[in-house]
């Protein structure tokens, strides 16, 4: 199930950072459209965090950040495209693409016990 949740976590991303590279290059200025987009996040994750000032909430804040920071840079540095014969090879549309540790599934038992696997 946890990597269901990272699967979809994964692809989630994914949507969001073509759509904004598509809404970006619909702008006079693509580069100064993500940054603020990034910018207006960071905002609010640290707002949310602010608010909540629970010890959870801050280090669940500090690693978005972390990640948000990771993000905007990687969409803000120039792209490289493949041929599209070797787009129609890719075995996953995952492969180019960098997640952070903590969204990385553990596929060892927390307790020791046998986990179910959900097919």
């Amino acid at each position: 199930m946890r990597g269901q949740t990272v699967a979809a976590m994964r692809v989630n991303e994914m949507l969001t950072c073509r759509l904004l590279r598509w809404i970006a290059a619909q702008t006079d200025d693509p580069q100064r459209f993500i940054a603020e987009a990034v910018d207006d996040i960071r905002n609010e994750l640290r707002s949310a965090a602010e608010e909540d000032s629970s010890t959870v909430t801050a280090e669940a804040a500090k690693q978005a950040l972390e990640y948000l920071d990771n993000l905007g840079t990687e969409m803000l540095a120039p792209r490289r495209r493949k041929p599209a014969s070797a787009e129609i090879k890719d075995l996953s549309p995952l492969d180019d693409y960098r997640f952070p540790p903590f969204t990385s599934a553990v596929d060892n038992p927390m307790n020791g016990t046998a986990r179910h696997r959900d097919h």
